[in-house]
């Protein structure tokens, strides 16, 4: 014997700024779309520069510092002054997040095996 389903109307709800005939895709970047690998790299290569010379270097960073992330990081999207200002946004982010965790007393669980290698890396550098 074979069973039969019904289904059931519900209500489907009804939005009004629907913009009518416009793109369903996102103009934001998708979070997908991030490239976490590559902030991995940069801070690996952070940390080799410092287990070689000591010294986690402050803004503004010196060409020799940015020349030896670009040559431990061959495939790196961003150079120069891009770069510069993507290690100080890591910087600043973690820095944000210690301090949010600081005041709750909550640490974030990081899942993720790259985050957490990102997070413990910072963690060396910056803490």
């Amino acid at each position: 014997m074979s069973e039969s389903y019904e289904l059931k109307l519900f209500n489907v709800p009804t939005f009004s700024n629907f913009k009518q005939g416009g793109t369903s895709e996102n103009e934001l970047k998708n979070e997908d779309d991030y490239d976490y690998n590559q902030d991995l790299a940069i801070l690996k290569s952070i940390y080799h520069y410092h287990s070689n010379h000591g010294v986690v270097p402050y803004p503004p960073y010196s060409e020799k510092f940015i020349d030896y992330i670009e040559t431990s990081v061959p495939n790196l999207k961003c150079r120069g002054q891009a770069l510069a200002t993507k290690i100080i946004t890591l910087e600043q982010h973690f820095l944000t997040l210690m301090n949010m965790a600081a005041r709750t007393g909550y640490y974030p669980e990081i899942i993720h095996p790259v985050s957490q290698q990102i997070f413990f890396l910072c963690m060396a550098l910056w803490d």
